[in-house]
């Protein structure tokens, strides 16, 4: 169940990014500005947010079997050919460290 659930959350934050992508098309064929998105919309699993697992056990301080069970239970990350990818926005709101 909580696979289908990280599946799902990766398939919204996919069409989020496209749904940005299509508004900023069209305010160009407008001519208008690009709409900016809020810090709070950021894209949590866009290329440039992403470490590994053992990178974020090591900055969280955890293990990587906990990072695990984080990316299951509170979809943190997800899996990419077999490399289990975080999201430091999501790991820092997770632990409440914003230095991780």
């Amino acid at each position: 169940m909580m696979d289908s659930l990280s599946q799902i959350d990766q398939l919204i934050e996919a069409a989020r990014r496209h749904l940005d992508g299509l508004l900023a098309l069209r305010a160009d064929m407008a001519g208008e500005p690009v709409p900016e998105r809020d810090a709070a919309a950021a894209d949590d699993f866009a290329e440039q947010n992403l470490i590994d697992a053992g990178t974020a056990a090591q900055r969280a301080g955890v293990s990587k079997p906990t990072i695990r069970r984080w990316v299951k239970d509170h979809s943190i990350g997800f899996k990419r050919g077999g490399r289990l990818l975080v999201s430091v926005p999501r790991l820092q709101r997770h632990t409440g460290d914003s230095s991780l």
